[in-house]
């Protein structure tokens, strides 16, 4: 056994001199990690301003405030360049710093809304041709503003301001907003793609607005409120929000909040036309009442589950009509419905699609139920002789 073993060692320091580890590596301090890039409209026709935000690790998990009560800096560098395209800034930009560009890490790409109105196709182009490019990144557009304008506002409660962008949208929302996203929706026959938009408020705060629309990849606008969220659940996304509901000839209203969205898409050929039919069942629970209804009787909770459903509809033929007539933008993928299920009659539909889609009509059935009302039927303070049962 011992001579199995001195036979080995040989072996085994041959092999030792053999790995020397990692030749090639990087440390951290030789690369310029990007977090966030957003790109505007230069100076002059046909130029890119384009600002990254670099992370500095060496101050990452320092002190939140002063003790003079100063808000802490981002611990990020902001460059600034300008050019013809998105790699001629990032030449530039590698002759400002001393360390090496790295995207690989990048979590979030923000437009601003005039470049995005007049097109995006050169930058997507640019970015999908660069390896380095992760496809997870989130497309976000900054909603009547310059992207500049949202990177250099301070965020609360995160290090950086990218992982407001990044949680808002993934965690909460889960709005298909990723670069992939984007790539597919678009290569896709029969669909346009979509991003999540943010805006800044009045108190100077940052706060996702709703979704981007695009087609042909230029922003044609926004969906907001109740439209984005029925949009979003259409995608596959998270639903929530609220919304108000009122019982015809009862004084008041109450506030819902949609927790659920289930949908069923069909299409069927009839005469030679694409007929479009979409059921969709709602779930949401009470979140304030302020009527005198009593919603421990299963009668006003049966009206309510029907005001609940015409407001569900009211939403989702509201949606439809900006979709088709006001941005003519193939958002939730019909024609996408026709080319899987009919791929010969798409092919002689597919050049007058655009034509097409703002004329198809569609036949609803939306059924809505109220899973929770709270634990106590009539509002509190009403007196029990004004409560209608």
């Amino acid at each position: 056994m011992k001579r199995k073993l001195s036979s080995l060692v040989p072996v085994l320091l041959l092999a030792l001199w053999i790995c020397t580890g990692c030749w090639d590596r990087r440390e951290i301090v030789d690369v310029a990690i990007v977090m966030i890039t957003g790109v505007d409209e230069g100076q002059k026709p046909g130029i890119y301003r384009v600002h990254a935000h670099i992370a500095e690790p060496i101050r990452i998990g320092g002190p939140g405030e002063s003790g003079s009560g100063q808000k802490r800096k981002e611990p990020v560098t902001h460059v600034v360049t300008e050019g013809r395209n998105i790699d001629e800034t990032r030449s530039k930009a590698e002759r400002m710093l001393s360390r090496d560009i790295v995207t690989s890490h990048r979590r979030v790409y923000l437009i601003g809304e005039p470049l995005a109105r007049k097109g995006i196709k050169d930058i997507l182009d640019q970015i999908s041709r660069n390896p380095m490019n992760r496809l997870s990144t989130l497309l976000v557009v900054a909603e009547n503003t310059k992207a500049e304008k949202l990177m250099d506002m301070q965020v609360p409660l995160e290090t950086f301001d990218v992982e407001l962008f990044r949680e808002i949208s993934l965690r909460k929302t889960r709005i298909p907003t990723s670069l992939k996203d984007y790539f597919i929706a678009s290569t896709t026959p029969g669909q346009q793609p979509i991003a999540a938009s943010f805006a800044k408020t009045k108190e100077n705060k940052i706060i996702m607005s709703g979704i981007a629309i695009f087609r042909d990849n230029k922003l044609e606008g926004f969906v907001k409120g109740k439209e984005a969220v029925a949009l979003t659940g259409m995608l596959g996304g998270k639903t929530g929000g609220s919304m108000t509901i009122r019982i015809p000839k009862v004084k008041g209203d109450l506030s819902l909040r949609l927790d659920r969205l289930k949908l069923q898409r069909k299409v069927a050929l009839s005469k030679g036309e694409p007929k479009f039919s979409f059921q969709v069942k709602a779930y949401g629970r009470i979140l304030d009442n302020r009527t005198n209804l009593d919603l421990s009787n299963p009668e006003i909770i049966r009206k309510l589950n029907k005001a609940f459903s015409e407001e569900m509809e009211k939403t989702f033929q509201s949606l439809f009509r900006r979709l088709q007539k006001e941005f003519r933008a193939d958002s939730s993928g019909m024609g996408a419905m026709i080319y899987k299920k009919y791929p010969d009659y798409w092919k002689r539909i597919e050049k007058d699609w655009p034509e097409m889609y703002p004329n198809q009509t569609i036949n609803w059935k939306v059924s809505a139920k109220i899973t929770g009302v709270g634990s106590i039927g009539a509002p509190l303070f009403i007196p029990e002789d004004e409560v209608k049962k």
